[in-house]
């Protein structure tokens, strides 16, 4: 089963597209880390904000679990 979450990073008037690029690298660089894969992007008309979405695999209980005799 997978889990999925947002994230949204704001665009605005920013002049600098550099900032833009940095702020969003940052975002998904930092979701990478907790274990998220980017699986979408999609940037708001008018370039308000760029939304990334994110999802991971849901791990529950312990794998050994699987393998334990009776």
């Amino acid at each position: 089963m997978n889990e999925s979450t947002e994230r949204i990073v704001k665009v605005g008037f920013r002049k600098s597209p550099k900032k833009v690029f940095d702020d969003v690298e940052e975002a998904t660089a930092e979701m990478v880390r907790q274990g998220w894969s980017l699986k979408d992007t999609v940037v708001e008309e008018g370039l308000g904000n760029i939304h990334l979405f994110f999802e991971r695999k849901i791990v529950s209980g312990d794998s050994r679990d699987a393998h334990a005799g009776p």
